[in-house]
């Protein structure tokens, strides 16, 4: 063998390397759409393009559009608990448990507000009595979402009552429980206007009405089985589907006799997709809990605001107390991806020991109320955890300042936020914001103030860093205290932005002891 023409190995193995993995992609090109490697998609916005955020307003929740923070603390928001809770309670000989998992939505072609509530009946429940399921669909009226009416209705008996306000006892007449009850998104057949999604005896069912209360159960379901807690169903108009979030149906621990020492592993948040409510995707799990959590989401309720899928969920205390329950705050930009509160803080918590709030608290099937500046929550709540099965529950309500889900708060140190880059495309800057008397304040510079800032040009020192826009500097914003959730902020007297529309601006907030919950570039 000739040694003096061969290449080390040390040498060829590289190109050997490099060869056979340029053989590989090519093979994986070669092999069409299911073995392409995708292309890395990385967001517009670090391709150099700014966000486009329009008139939308802009909640500080997640990160979505800070660009950096400093000396900031993000805090889950404050309600206050209305006076009078509970605010429906069980006063029917045909009511056992009731007010779990209320629904509650405005009719907008009566003006008024609609309840519809479950009812646990605990001695059929154990003593099955026809004609009087144990879980049925209790309703109530109001015209101010606060003091309500049971109408007694002809054509709604239960057992030996003729007379009651049970709108629904299920396709069987067997059980309709963790009711959600909606306006359908399609209004084009009179005959659909409401929907309800409920849980029967062995399956999920989807029932229309004209009325809100003569219900036509789909004889296809809408799932054929069915969570031990509501399942919430959310149009998403941009994708033309419906999301619905359920238990997942495959648990970590499978089904059957449990090994020893393991219970119900179940509790957790998954996701299905239909276009037409007919045909749904195999159930998918979004959300679970983490190392900071109790290991039980015991329910979830899920909607929009502002594009975003906001969720209120209760988290149960089954390993470290007696199935205690309170509710607390996720956020999500595409329903899929969820993000908890960093603080872990519940947004509707227990009620002092002994009272009617103390144990469960565990939110409504439907999307907050938002009357004038504020926004109820309608949950429902007992004395005891859910170990306690003989208790009593009702329906209470809580209230936010409107979209005060969290806020980004500076205390006795000056903080800053910066949004992300973006197009300016209107005349005002709204704050949702809270900045303390400027009384309590030792210097000039405290309360909440803000630049607009445009990125540098690098041509000059002066410009190789950012450059504030004229008259929109951080000492031309006019000093204020405020409490309010859309105060228009001024430089040097006036809140006019006409001369910025289609410029690509940051916002700069500095803050001390005040709080900032979202902005909005108004039109």
């Amino acid at each position: 063998m000739n040694r003096k023409h061969r290449r080390p190995l040390t040498i060829a193995f590289p190109w050997i390397l490099c060869a056979l993995g340029l053989l590989a992609l090519g093979r994986l090109r070669a092999a069409g759409p299911a073995g392409e490697v995708p292309e890395f998609p990385i967001p517009s916005y670090f391709r150099g393009e700014p966000l486009h955020i329009g008139n939308q307003v802009q909640l500080l929740i997640d990160d979505y559009i800070v660009e950096d923070r400093w000396k900031m603390t993000r805090e889950t928001g404050e309600v206050t608990k209305h006076l009078r809770n509970p605010i429906v309670i069980a006063d029917k000989p045909w009511e056992g448990q009731i007010g779990t998992y209320p629904c509650v939505l405005r009719d907008p072609a009566t003006g008024k507000y609609r309840m519809y509530f479950d009812n646990f009946h605990l001695t059929n429940y154990f003593n099955p009595v026809k004609g009087a399921p144990s879980y049925y669909v209790g309703y109530a009226e109001s015209d101010d979402a606060i003091n309500w009416t049971k109408p007694m209705m002809e054509g709604f008996p239960y057992g030996e009552f003729p007379r009651t306000n049970i709108v629904s006892m299920g396709a069987d007449g067997k059980r309709a429980g963790a009711a959600q009850v909606m306006l359908n998104p399609d209004q084009s057949d009179p005959q659909r206007r409401f929907l309800i999604v409920y849980q029967g005896t062995r399956q999920t069912h989807l029932a229309y009405s004209a009325d809100g209360l003569h219900w036509n159960t789909r004889e296809e379901p809408l799932l054929r089985y069915k969570s031990d807690f509501p399942n919430h169903l959310v149009y998403v108009p941009e994708h033309k589907l419906w999301y619905l979030y359920v238990r997942p149906s495959i648990r970590p621990n499978g089904r059957g006799p449990l090994p020893e020492g393991m219970r119900h592993t179940g509790r957790r948040l998954s996701m299905t997709t239909s276009s037409d409510l007919l045909h749904w995707s195999d159930p998918r799990t979004v959300m679970y809990p983490d190392e900071r959590d109790e290991p039980d989401y015991d329910n979830i309720m899920v909607f929009r605001r502002y594009g975003m899928f906001l969720a209120l969920y209760a988290q149960m205390a089954q390993e470290h107390g007696e199935s205690e329950s309170q509710v607390f705050l996720a956020s999500s930009r595409d329903g899929i991806n969820w993000e908890r509160t960093w603080d872990r803080k519940p947004l509707i918590p227990h009620g002092a020991p002994g009272s009617y709030d103390h144990g469960q608290i565990e939110i409504g099937t439907s999307p907050p109320l938002e009357i004038g500046e504020n926004m109820f929550f309608y949950y429902w709540a007992s004395p005891k955890g859910q170990i306690s099965w003989d208790q009593d529950s009702a329906v209470a309500v809580a209230r936010l300042r409107k979209d005060r889900f969290v806020g980004q708060r500076a205390g006795n140190e000056t903080g800053y936020l910066l949004t992300r880059q973006f197009v300016l495309e209107g005349s005002k800057l709204l704050l949702n914001t809270s900045v303390l008397p400027f009384a309590y304040f030792k210097h000039g510079i405290d309360g909440l103030r803000v630049a607009i800032i445009q990125a540098p040009d690098y041509q000059t020192p002066q410009t190789m860093f950012e450059t504030p826009v004229p008259g929109f500097a951080l000492e031309d914003c006019d000093p204020f205290e405020t409490d309010n959730t859309a105060y228009a902020v001024t430089w040097k007297g006036s809140s006019d932005l006409s001369s910025l529309k289609g410029k690509k601006v940051y916002l700069r907030f500095q803050l001390k002891n005040a709080v900032l919950y979202s902005f909005q570039i108004a039109p």
